[in-house]
């Protein structure tokens, strides 16, 4: 046993599981992201379960039409992230969810247009 952290209790309760497509600069490590998303949770931080990257794609490998809406510049690069969401004593609503969606896109989208 390498860990000797104290308890940390689990959700019964179902996830709800948001996939972003964001924009990211090419000094975006990909490596801190989960780090800006429970930043910009603040307090609504203990509702991130996982915070995951399922693709990246260059700006050149991008279609045009998702990099207008985007608002993707050269340099950058379209992020797949997949986020989700479970808290621990009560189920999350769709509304509720898409909230915090909304404020992690816009603490990790870097786009010239808000995604």
């Amino acid at each position: 046993m390498l860990d000797l952290s104290l308890y940390v209790p689990v959700s019964a309760m179902p996830a709800i599981r948001r996939d972003l497509s964001v924009a990211l600069d090419p000094s975006d490590a990909v490596e801190v992201l989960g780090d800006r998303v429970r930043d910009a949770l603040g307090p609504d931080a203990d509702a991130i379960e996982e915070v995951s990257i399922l693709s990246e794609t260059p700006h050149d490998l991008v279609p045009p039409a998702a990099r207008e809406r985007l608002g993707l510049g050269v340099g950058q690069r379209n992020v797949l992230v997949r986020v989700v969401l479970r808290e621990l004593h009560r189920t999350l609503t769709a509304d509720r969810a898409n909230r915090l969606r909304d404020r992690i896109v816009a603490a990790i989208h870097r786009g010239a247009v808000a995604s």
